[in-house]
């Protein structure tokens, strides 16, 4: 596609407005989310187990974005001359629990001095923490920043995912990380550190977001932005770009988590066995889609499968489509994903939602708010909703022939973003492809399970380190 055609398309799109999605009601427990329950707790963990051994496995985690954000209080504190009573507040907090921090390891002795006799120099501590000269945390990505300590050795969240993946699948498990290729060897060596620490036998590799599918920015009057040269300027597409990067890799299982998800190894069993249960019930549900759909294949009789099936995963299928075997093998034959939802306590983030496809057919999916109309009965569900995404997903990319999905065919295209932004001080907008748990995978078979908020704990600021799931007691 020429620059050309992107941006007369992409112009478009931005004309037409952010498309909505109709919710026809929000999941909640026993209507399109699951609770685990003591029997499917035990039967998960076996068949998990019991099949661990015999499938590959590979952790998918999205550790591209820059660490900026968990410090946006720090840099008002250097740029305002009057900081706000909150951006005081962070600072005085970071100041005073500074030891309790892992990177406090890697502080100069001259810079523990000071601290430990109140007469360090704020801003010059600061600098030092962001800045290039220094640490740079401000610019290095998030999974670079040291998150944990074990005694005198700190770990940072690709080590971490590395460490509990190994617990979730088995030192042969395998570890895909979309990062930013600027700091590709300095992430190589870290993760390479640890398996030399560990001696653990688990491989990993890299993919980059492709610029190629970069968004072209426009401004508030929707005109093409343009650089001093005269040439459009364009700005990543989110992270449903990288359904591409997922869909090469050929794994039975594939587990989904974001970078700066995750917990001190002391406090980590209960959200590993968590992904333990999740990839058995998930496993458990694509083997009966399987013996639906080899049933048909085989022209043998499948509909008290097919109800058991339908009846146990709550999938909607029409009894009087029941005798449809094209219709079945249509809503059947897709990839499979188990999500995990955790129980609504503020935090920002797409939540579950029972939606109407263009077929007429009513399946779940996760929904942005950005994607929920204004109108009274769409926000009205919205503000009742229960659970939000936590992104924790597993996804089984197979066909019942053993076959991998072109997982390029399941998504919607009509499910994009427009989001604003700004760019070099002026206020620009462009488009974000569907988002990959989104739009990206809407017409993936899911089911959502409710787990405990142990498996959640974002650090979206460096504050969020001090909480207890990022502590060693």
């Amino acid at each position: 596609m020429t620059i050309e055609e992107k941006i007369a398309i992409q112009k478009e799109k931005i004309e037409k407005g952010n498309p909505k999605i109709e919710l026809v009601a929000s999941c909640r427990i026993n209507n399109g989310i699951e609770k685990i329950t003591p029997k499917i707790e035990s039967d998960a963990l076996t068949y998990f187990e019991n099949t661990k051994e015999s499938i590959d496995i590979t952790f998918f985690v999205p550790a591209s974005g820059s660490g900026s954000r968990m410090f946006g209080s720090a840099y008002a504190f250097l740029n305002n001359e009057n900081p706000s009573e909150s951006t005081i507040e962070f600072i005085e907090h970071l100041i005073n629990s500074v030891e309790e921090f892992a990177f406090y390891n890697k502080l100069p002795i001259t810079v523990k001095q000071e601290l430990k006799s109140g007469s360090i120099e704020i801003e010059k501590f600061l600098k030092l923490i962001l800045h290039e000269e220094g640490f740079n945390f401000g610019n290095r990505p998030k999974g670079l920043i040291p998150f944990h300590r074990y005694g005198n050795f700190i770990i940072n969240p690709f080590q971490e995912h590395v460490l509990q993946g190994t617990k979730v699948a088995g030192e042969q498990s395998k570890f895909h990380f979309t990062i930013n290729s600027k700091f590709e060897e300095e992430i190589r060596h870290s993760i390479k550190i640890l398996r030399e620490m560990t001696g653990i036998d688990f491989s990993f590799e890299f993919s980059v977001q492709d610029e190629d599918t970069n968004s072209v920015a426009f401004t508030a009057s929707n005109e093409v932005f343009k650089d001093e040269n005269g040439n459009p300027i364009t700005r990543p597409a989110g992270h449903g770009v990288l359904l591409d990067n997922l869909n090469r890799i050929k794994s039975d299982l594939i587990l989904i988590r974001n970078i700066d998800n995750i917990q001190h190894q002391n406090k980590s069993e209960f959200s590993t066995k968590t992904r333990k249960i999740l990839s058995g019930i998930l496993l458990d549900f694509q083997n009966m889609c399987f013996e639906v759909l080899n049933a048909i294949e085989e022209g043998k009789p499948f509909k008290q499968q097919l109800k058991q099936l339908n009846d146990q995963f709550q999938l909607n299928i029409k009894e009087s489509d029941w005798s449809n075997e094209e219709k079945v093998k249509s809503i059947l034959n897709r990839p499979y994903r188990i999500c995990g939802m955790v129980k609504n306590e503020g935090q920002p983030g797409g939540g579950p939602f029972w939606v109407k496809n263009e077929q007429g057919d009513i399946q779940r999916q996760i929904v942005e708010k950005s994607q929920i109309s204004t109108r009274p009965s769409q926000l009205n569900m919205l503000i009742k909703s229960t659970h939000f995404n936590p992104v924790e997903i597993i996804c089984a990319p197979k066909n019942y022939k053993g076959e991998y999905f072109d997982l390029m065919d399941f998504k919607e295209d009509l499910q994009y973003f427009i989001v604003q932004k700004t760019q070099k001080g002026e206020n620009v907008q462009f488009i974000e492809q569907p988002g990959l748990w989104n739009g990206g995978m809407a017409n993936w078979n899911t089911i959502f399970y409710e787990i405990d908020s142990q498996c959640f704990s974002p650090v979206k600021t460096i504050l969020d380190l001090l909480k207890p799931m990022h502590r060693s007691k």
